[in-house]
């Protein structure tokens, strides 16, 4: 679904739906998992008449490109929310916010789309 025009922007919504209320300045996840529902929402928060800019969370800095563990959206500072699209143990998702406080940033919420 999160692939598909009609689901992403579904899902885009229903993850802006649940973030009413929440402060944040950005919001990003976990590659690859988060990077399809990071973009849609980023867009549709305009919507929503908020600016969502977006950022992901490398599982290992390469050594090439930017060299950079969180890319994307400068968080350094910010209150930002973690997407996880499918959460077993929780651990890829701890590794999100440790890595996006070593950042310079606050976790708000981390938000996942399905828990098993």
């Amino acid at each position: 679904a999160m692939l598909d025009p009609d689901g992403a922007g579904l899902m885009a919504e229903l993850i802006l739906q649940e973030l009413q209320g929440v402060k944040a300045d950005c919001i990003g996840g976990l590659e690859m998992g988060a990077v399809p529902l990071i973009a849609p929402v980023a867009m549709r928060s305009l919507d929503f008449g908020r600016r969502l800019p977006g950022f992901f969370v490398r599982k290992a800095v390469k050594d090439h490109g930017t060299k950079k563990r969180v890319d994307g959206a400068d968080i350094a500072g910010k209150t930002v929310v973690i997407l996880e699209d499918v959460t077993t143990t929780g651990g890829s998702a701890m590794d999100a916010v440790k890595a996006v406080q070593d950042a310079g940033a606050k976790v708000a919420l981390v938000l996942s789309i399905l828990d098993r």
